[in-house]
């Protein structure tokens, strides 16, 4: 095990925008609760809709999960953009 240090350079709710010394890009550290709950609703719905594409409960699992890691890469955008960082990936357009 390894002693390293991260700056934190912003915070909101379970997440924050995270430095590790020596990337060039910063990360984001999500709690291990919010994580494990964001796989349990994927994984769940993803077994559900393997039985019944139709299953409205597991949609809704899958909308708000998709819905919370959007707002979790939106807040890690919006602080490398304060910070004039660029963003380590590029945002393909949808359509």
């Amino acid at each position: 095990m390894t002693d390293e240090q991260a700056r934190v350079l912003a915070r909101d709710g379970n997440v924050a925008v995270t430095q590790l010394n020596g990337r060039a890009f910063p990360g984001l550290h999500i709690q291990g609760d919010t994580f494990a709950e964001l796989q349990r609703q994927l994984a769940g719905a993803v077994s559900r809709l393997s039985h019944a594409r139709d299953d409205a409960e597991a949609w809704d699992d899958l909308d708000s999960a998709v819905e919370e890691l959007a707002q979790m890469l939106h807040f890690y955008e919006s602080v490398l953009e304060e910070r004039d960082v660029e963003r380590p990936y590029r945002r393909k357009s949808l359509g």
